[in-house]
């Protein structure tokens, strides 16, 4: 089996990472799971949820790629999770909010979590 996990050092510590993301049917919308790990640590990961609407043709929008304006550089950017430089943002959040890849804190909110990096989410939420 794949090792779906994938690495990415911030700050000259390892982590571990993997981005999943599940439909949900009726609904129209879309979870997108990152899962972070501090390595050597899986037993309290940092996990970040983007419920977001469900793209019939593309999928999970950040996933695919979707253009966001970011307020606090004036600019468009096309958010792709699965691009480290989001990874480490969300890494460093995580330890902004309390985490240290040995504690467990409760789900983050990945759609409160692009506000606070100041992208505007309307045309994300469901």
């Amino acid at each position: 089996m794949k090792n779906k996990l994938r690495k990415i050092v911030v700050d000259h510590v390892e982590y571990l990472y993997s981005v999943t993301d599940k439909y949900h049917h009726g609904t129209e919308t879309n979870t997108l799971t990152v899962k972070i790990f501090l390595s050597g640590n899986k037993q309290s990961p940092l996990i970040v949820d983007f419920l977001t609407l469900d793209d019939y043709i593309m999928g999970q929008p950040l996933k695919s790629g979707i253009s966001l304006v970011n307020k606090i550089t004036n600019s468009i950017e096309i958010i792709n999770i699965n691009e480290p430089k989001y990874i480490r943002q969300l890494i460093l959040q995580g330890l902004k909010n309390g985490w240290t890849g040995k504690n467990t804190i409760e789900k983050q909110n990945g759609l409160n979590c692009l506000m606070e990096l100041g992208f505007e989410i309307e045309k994300l939420q469901p």
